[in-house]
């Protein structure tokens, strides 16, 4: 078979290192793949296609730090929650959760939303960088603030006080 790309050498069957970038990631696979002899031209054959796009998604997904849709599910499963219950509890929409579930990738802050959500211990990684992070702030006082209490200005009266002007009379 002649290169598609030259058209001067031979694509022959190699094992070599196929790069890909993946949202400003650059990384390589090892994959059989067919080289140009002459250019070096990499191609995937159509059969195995199927097969190096899943590699390819694996090696991003451990590369970036994105959960698997194996995860994804596992993790719901351990919470006993519906697609739908779950997109709620995480803030998403249920489509999201039925798309991460099926395989398209979810961004990295999503993932992260969901570590954060449901692993105890990335919860705890995470308020400790933020304690650190508020720290070389000057805000290392971490007490959770209570919600200013509404006071009324008469015991027993809640709302606004209301003056003798605004009862019609002056």
């Amino acid at each position: 078979m002649k290169c598609v790309d030259c058209g001067k050498g031979r694509m022959v069957m190699k094992r070599v290192r196929v790069p890909h970038e993946i949202r400003g990631v650059r990384f390589e696979v090892e994959d059989e793949a067919r080289v140009c002899s002459h250019c070096g031209f990499i191609t995937i054959p159509l059969a195995q296609a199927d097969r190096h796009g899943r590699l390819v998604d694996e090696t991003y997904r451990r590369l970036a730090g994105i959960l698997t849709p194996e995860e994804i599910r596992q993790v719901r499963g351990r919470l006993k929650m519906s697609q739908r219950e779950f997109a709620e509890y995480l803030g998403v929409g249920e489509a999201s959760v039925k798309r991460w579930e099926t395989g398209v990738l979810p961004d990295k802050s999503s993932s992260d939303l969901i570590r954060l959500k449901t692993d105890p211990e990335a919860a705890r990684q995470n308020w400790i960088q933020l304690r650190s992070l508020l720290r070389q702030t000057g805000h290392a006082d971490m007490r959770p603030r209570k919600p200013a209490r509404r006071v009324s200005p008469r015991p027993g009266v809640s709302g606004p006080r209301r003056g003798a002007a605004s009862r019609g009379r002056s």
